[in-house]
């Protein structure tokens, strides 16, 4: 069996360039993987949307009752998790039953589908790189890679947390400017430009709901970044008393 100094030896060893670069990537692997992973939940969360299409009135606005809103929401969260489901919803509104969303809201969904597909994707290559840099440096340090990882961990936490306070307080400033400038990043075209007077994905969606939702992901994100850096400065604490 190696000593712990064997070990640090064994670490030491490797190219500094190397280990700079995978101290790195898992340190910027953590916020997108937190990050990421509570957009995804939030998503996903048909209590979440129930609460607020009733904080919102979004049947009075819309004309649909509570059922439809259900199964407006179950079909945009099944939609946004399956790559190869279309967003055919039908509903009754007025005694008239029709599509609820027109072509451009169609196209616009699609657009957020392969979005969605991409911050998958981002979130399993994140866990992998936050799997694999760790059980690596094991295998290469045993019990020496210990303090290494804590501080890793407590680094990717802090900078999980910073990063959700400017985020935080650009939304707090100026959220609807923060919208825009989201949506202008992440889409090429100008199809997420929808009227709130004629387009129903905007009715169902207003502003303050995802004003809510960005705050929810935040300090979701938040109080999983704060665990993640207590367990990485007790790592750091029993590594070095080993």
């Amino acid at each position: 069996m190696r000593s712990s100094v064997e070990s640090a030896d064994a670490i030491a060893a490797l190219p500094a360039a190397l280990r700079w670069a995978a101290g790195l990537l898992f340190v910027i692997s953590v916020p997108l993987f937190l990050i990421l992973g509570s957009v995804l939940d939030v998503a996903g969360d048909r209590q979440f949307y129930a609460r607020e299409f009733a904080t919102y009135g979004i049947g009075r606005v819309t004309g649909l009752d509570d059922a439809q809103l259900q199964t407006v929401a179950e079909r945009l969260i099944e939609y946004l998790r399956d790559p190869e489901a279309r967003l055919d919803v039908v509903v009754n509104i007025g005694g008239q039953t029709r599509p609820l969303f027109n072509q451009k809201e169609i196209a616009h969904m699609e657009d957020v589908q392969r979005l969605f597909t991409l911050v998958r994707r981002i979130r399993l290559a994140t866990g992998a790189i936050l799997l694999l840099i760790p059980l690596i440096g094991l295998s290469i340090a045993g019990g020496a890679m210990l303090p290494r990882l804590g501080i890793l961990l407590a680094a990717g936490g802090i900078l999980t947390v910073a990063l959700l306070v400017l985020a935080g307080l650009l939304s707090l400033v100026d959220f609807s400017e923060a919208f825009v400038k989201f949506h202008e990043l992440a889409f090429s075209n100008d199809l997420w430009m929808l009227d709130p007077r004629t387009d129903y994905l905007i009715m169902l969606f207003p502003e303050g709901f995802w004003f809510d939702a960005t705050m929810r992901i935040a300090m979701q994100s938040a109080v999983q970044a704060v665990v993640l850096a207590g367990v990485g400065v007790g790592l750091v604490y029993f590594g070095r008393r080993r």
